[in-house]
């Protein structure tokens, strides 16, 4: 009797313990706010876990508004990937709430990023570009991902400027640990001091369009992810060092492509190139419109018409979430040329790859239209 009574509580043990383990590896749901930042996420994830985009390919992150559906997508994720409240700030009011058990991680506030200064719409001066050397003011975040236990003290508002280094991206790469960041989770009892996020001129939050940004952005998610599940830790280190070595062979792909036109002239629909402008040495003029959301005014619109009539701007790219009307109507009687412009990707099919077609879309579209013969 003693011996089935030690074979029956060490079959339970067994059972239990294996329920436990069967528990530890049931995958976890990771929610990335856009298409390019949910590639390079899903890129480091693989099939560890379940990966899924929350907004639409085909809409703006800007001034978005949730339907039901992304809204309980958002509540059930276990880990959240997003820029910041600079760009998704439809998101601002979701997060604030929080939600026991699942982590927060924004790239802009939790991650150390070699950041650009936002710029004013309308027409630049020629130093805003720097021909790609990569020497403009940038910004750098210290902070600790956030997560919705709230442990984590969350000082979004400091920052320490520096100069970048190269933007063409060919430095070293370190893959190890850069800072120590604490990586808490969703309970709600964090310190949220946004600080300079929202002033006007805050950093520029389009940063998945520059290769150099890019990496880091795969290196410091990969410390956040390994101490989120040590356990698949060396898989994530693994997908690292594949999507680092993919970018570099893009970047080097595309700095090749674009470098005859580097000198044409352009004007963009909304400014959000800056980061693939200044990593590739571009001559962007200006935009049309700093917020895509908001109309430009008359000033403006006078502004960038007596600009192009001049005759020295190649190309006026739209995008394709917004109507190109107001563009045909400047581009009217000068020599400057349409093209198209997508900073989301709003027609690549989500996954890993997404990143690589978006970007290499963009090299594509700007060589076509700026090499092509003068009208």
């Amino acid at each position: 009797m003693t011996t089935g009574k030690s074979l029956g509580t060490a079959t339970l043990l067994i059972t239990l313990a294996l329920g436990s383990l069967s528990a530890q590896a049931q995958p976890r749901t990771v929610v990335a706010s856009i298409l390019p930042i949910h590639s390079l996420v899903a890129g480091l994830v693989g099939d560890v876990h379940t990966v899924e985009v929350l907004l639409p390919a085909s809409a703006s992150p800007h001034g978005y508004a949730m339907r039901p559906s992304e809204a309980q997508r958002l509540q059930d994720a276990d880990l959240l990937v997003w820029v910041g409240p600079d760009l998704e700030t439809f998101l601002e009011r979701p997060l604030s709430a929080p939600r026991p058990g699942r982590t927060v991680i924004s790239l802009l506030n939790d991650l150390e990023l070699t950041l650009l200064p936002g710029r004013e719409g309308g027409l630049w001066e020629t130093h805003d570009h720097d021909h790609g050397h990569g020497h403009g003011h940038t910004t750098s975040h210290h902070g600790h991902a956030a997560d919705d236990h709230g442990h984590g003290h969350h000082d979004h508002g400091s920052r320490h400027d520096h100069h970048a280094a190269d933007d063409h991206g060919h430095g070293d790469h370190d893959h190890g640990s850069r800072h120590d960041h604490h990586t808490a989770d969703d309970h709600g009892h964090g310190h949220h001091d946004h600080g300079s996020e929202h002033d006007e001129h805050g950093a520029d939050a389009h940063i998945w369009l520059s290769p150099a940004v890019a990496r880091e952005i795969v290196s410091g998610l990969t410390e956040h992810l390994v101490r989120w599940d040590s356990a698949n830790g060396a898989t994530f280190e693994r997908n690292r060092d594949v999507l680092i070595a993919r970018i570099d062979a893009l970047d080097a792909a595309i700095a090749a492509q674009v470098e005859p036109v580097r000198d044409r002239s352009f004007i963009v629909f909304h400014d959000a190139y800056q980061y693939f402008e200044r990593h590739y040495g571009l001559n962007a003029a200006g935009s049309i419109t700093l917020d895509p959301a908001l109309s430009p005014g008359a000033r403006r619109v006078q502004e960038l018409r007596g600009r192009l009539q001049a005759d020295d701007v190649a190309c006026l790219f739209t995008e394709p979430q917004f109507r190109p009307a107001l563009a045909e109507t400047l581009v009217a009687g000068t020599t400057t040329r349409l093209g198209e412009l997508d900073p989301v990707g709003s027609n690549i099919e989500p996954g890993p790859d997404a990143w690589f077609t978006l970007m290499q879309n963009l090299a594509d579209n700007l060589t076509t239209c700026l090499s092509a013969p003068e009208l």
